[in-house]
């Protein structure tokens, strides 16, 4: 399936999944359109396996567990939409949805390059907000030591202009729905990075 029919047609879930089923490579599907995964850089998928690596050792021995960016998660927006997070954790016994898609994930990163930005924070975001059991949505930098994190309110929403940013390899993230924290000298170990004015700080826009 060529790209110039991905952008002439949209697609029902159905005809997704089976299409996904025959493929090498990865896609999403959103809203009726699939989108081509693009291929990770060195610093991407290394702050990927950092990332797993840290939360699979901190999450050793209780009830949650982590998996990375094969692992399909399934969203209700728009009818049904089927996204790879870079990192996804599930705590309990996965529910499975359409196409071996986890349902119940309560944390999400992303790892965002130049190519993704702006998909990641806006229609993915959106789509993961449909998630009900989601507690945390993260969006990593690869080329500073950044950290975002957005965190469902108390009352169950998402504010989106409401966020906490990590800045610094002495700074740590804590992952608050599974009572974890990731120190950022981690996520970014063996990671040529470029250093960022305010090094170590906590900021929370208001």
């Amino acid at each position: 399936m060529s790209n110039a029919v991905f952008e002439n047609r949209t697609f029902t879930p159905a005809e997704y999944l089976t299409w996904e089923e025959t493929q090498t490579e990865r896609h999403e599907y959103l809203a009726g359109e699939i989108r081509a995964m693009s291929g990770g850089s060195m610093e991407h998928n290394t702050i990927v396996s950092n990332i797993a690596g840290e939360v699979r050792s901190r999450l050793k021995g209780t009830h949650c567990r982590s998996f990375t960016s094969t692992q399909k998660v399934q969203a209700q927006s728009t009818g049904f939409s089927f996204f790879y997070p870079d990192v996804v954790i599930v705590c309990g016994a996965p529910q499975m949805g359409l196409g071996d898609a986890i349902r119940n994930p309560v944390a999400v990163f992303e790892v965002q390059s130049p190519s993704t930005s702006h998909y990641d924070r806006n229609a993915k975001f959106t789509g993961y907000q449909t998630i009900q059991s989601l507690q945390e949505y993260f969006i990593v930098h690869q080329k500073q030591a950044r950290v975002e994190a957005y965190r469902r309110t108390p009352e169950g929403e998402w504010d989106t202009t409401s966020y906490t940013v990590y800045i610094g390899l002495g700074a740590t993230v804590p992952l608050e729905s599974v009572g974890i924290a990731l120190p950022c000298r981690e996520i970014y170990d063996l990671v040529e990075i470029t250093p960022t004015p305010n090094e170590d700080e906590e900021t929370s826009p208001s």
